[in-house]
């Protein structure tokens, strides 16, 4: 909940500190007489928003900190309530008060006592971060401290050495990442996937209509027939209307539960205190229960999938040919070389990559179906290219998803989601891992946390016309892209703001295959589907109105909907 401020708070909030040194980050104090002046006083060129009117430079605006508990303390330090069913307005709010360049306390993501993190907007700058990563690269998931104690007290058991190393960076972790990513992070691979994908959608489309209440639920189930049909080969159809198995149900259930649980972990102050005193917290407690149901079953299905294919006994291409059948090959080709993995070590990636797989797919088409539901107008143009893109017995093409110019619209829409509802708020954090980095004319110390804002710019209405509205055409229309250039808005072009998949060396491995998944699955809904909010849905006028709340992603709750079938 946001909460107000009066005129204390008003001064307070006018101690934040701005400055642009040369030099090595050091306490600047420049004061205004109010929080909006001091916003003024900090104004950026570039946004409009926040940065410093001098010489059109932007300014690093440092947020009050706290030790421990960095700036997470809103009478202190001007910064709202943080709220994990309002992450968005947040994130927003902190750029609209203190710009486009800020030094902020988060306790359990930044560095030191006080959590400093640096947070910009601008692309071209972190693309300097990027460039500092050398080979021992820092991920996003290094912060997930969750999975890391998961493994750690699992010891020796199989696999924990192999999930220890995802999670950490190294050289144990260019071990496992070379292996995961073969076979699954280039285009020819990725590309692969997509009839298999396809026949997993058309399937798991046919249940819509019976998940119109629940489709967050729906959705985890359609990622998880999508990824089986990659990793396995196979097509549990999940998500349609036949017969179901009771543990992919449970694998599902579990999977979610476990993942929705790490960001609230992590950014709680009690959970961060009792783990240093060795306590299990009772969220934690759930977490670590359903990972390990999830796991098990997950392990099980790899075990089968291993016996099956020493025997001889896979069935077809799809499974011959899926990634689990050559991750064995590579494994099996590699024994006796130096630093190939453990059997153990190559299913617990496996696993991992299945578990992985439900959450940010599964929020990329909540939103989307949340949009198109809305968005009657836009959800008939996709319709319109994709019955025009299949075959004459009306089935989906992998040549549609891997053509530009093809599937421009639907690109275009998951573009436009991405900039009002990505499924994680900021979606990259790095470290400058080999040198420190001058931003903005501040030189970061080697090893600082840098977050790109990718979502800020993309709302503020002095940028981008109208941001609340849902329009693809922003990206489709080749006039609107062309009218960027030269403004504010050109940064929102840039390959670092269109997807929520990290960057660099550390970019998912499995990005590729998840937007074909998203695309692949979208496209079958609505070539089978008109799909509409349900009568009793028209309380909700923007996506502003549909809750929603931030686990792992940003997952909103998908009001119910209605399902009319196109002739």
């Amino acid at each position: 909940m946001m909460i107000s401020r009066g005129a204390s708070m008003n001064r307070l909030f006018s101690s934040v500190s701005c400055q642009s040194s040369k030099r090595r980050v050091g306490l600047v104090t420049a004061r205004s007489k109010s929080s909006s002046a001091a916003a003024t006083a900090n104004k950026c060129p570039i946004t409009g928003a926040g940065g410093d009117a001098d010489n059109g430079q932007v300014k690093l605006c440092t947020v009050p900190k706290l030790p421990i508990l960095g700036s997470i303390i809103p009478q202190y330090s001007g910064v709202d309530k943080f709220d994990l069913s309002k992450t968005y307005d947040w994130w927003y709010s902190n750029h609209s008060k203190f710009g486009d360049f800020i030094s902020i306390g988060l306790p359990g993501t930044g560095k030191g006592i006080y959590g400093t993190t640096y947070i910009m907007t601008d692309p071209n700058e972190y693309m300097k971060v990027l460039r500092k990563e050398g080979q021992h690269p820092f991920g996003a998931v290094m912060t997930e401290w969750p999975f890391i104690k998961y493994y750690e007290d699992g010891g020796d058991q199989p696999g924990c050495s192999a999930g220890t190393a995802l999670f950490s960076q190294g050289e144990s972790w260019q071990r496992i990442r070379r292996f995961m990513q073969t076979d699954l992070l280039s285009p020819d691979a990725a590309k692969g996937y997509v009839p298999g994908m396809i026949k997993a959608c058309q399937t798991a489309s046919q249940g819509a209509p019976l998940h119109a209440n629940n489709i967050n639920g729906y959705t985890a189930q359609c990622s998880f027939d999508m990824f089986s049909s990659i990793v396995f080969g196979e097509f549990p159809g999940l998500a349609g209307r036949g017969k179901k198995e009771e543990q992919d149900e449970t694998f599902c259930t579990s999977s979610i539960a476990a993942l929705e649980l790490i960001i609230p972990m992590m950014t709680d102050p009690t959970e961060r205190i009792q783990r240093k005193l060795g306590f299990k917290s009772k969220t934690y407690s759930t977490f670590e229960a359903n990972f390990t149901i999830a796991r098990k079953i997950a392990s099980q299905k790899i075990e089968n999938f291993k016996e099956r294919k020493a025997n001889g006994e896979l069935q077809n291409d799809f499974e011959k040919n899926s990634y689990a059948s050559l991750a064995i090959d590579r494994y099996l080709s590699s024994l006796g070389e130096e630093g190939a993995l453990q059997e153990d070590e190559v299913g617990e990636l496996i696993m991992v990559a299945l578990v992985a797989a439900l959450d940010t797919t599964s929020a990329m088409l909540n939103w989307c179906i949340v949009h198109l539901a809305m968005n009657p107008h836009v959800q008939e143009a996709l319709f319109e290219e994709i019955s025009s893109n299949v075959t004459e017995e009306g089935d989906l093409t992998a040549d549609y998803f891997s053509s530009k110019s093809k599937s421009a619209y639907l690109n275009a829409l998951l573009r436009e989601n991405h900039r009002i509802t990505p499924p994680i708020a900021l979606n990259l954090l790095k470290e400058n891992v080999t040198d420190e980095v001058v931003i903005h004319d501040v030189t970061l110390p080697k090893q600082s946390i840098v977050m790109l804002d990718t979502r800020s710019l993309g709302m503020n209405p002095d940028v981008v016309e109208d941001p609340d509205t849902f329009d693809p055409k922003r990206w489709f229309d080749e006039e609107n892209v062309k009218g960027r250039k030269g403004t504010p808005a050109e940064a929102l072009d840039h390959p670092l703001y269109k997807e929520p998949f990290s960057a660099g060396a550390r970019k998912c491995p499995g990005s590729r295959v998840a937007n074909y998944e998203a695309k692949t699955m979208l496209s079958q809904l609505v070539l089978d589907w008109k799909i509409s909010l349900a009568p009793d849905g028209n309380k909700i006028q923007s996506w502003r109105d549909v809750p929603y709340f931030n686990g792992l992603t940003v997952q909103p709750t998908v009001p119910e909907l209605s399902f009319e079938k196109r002739q």
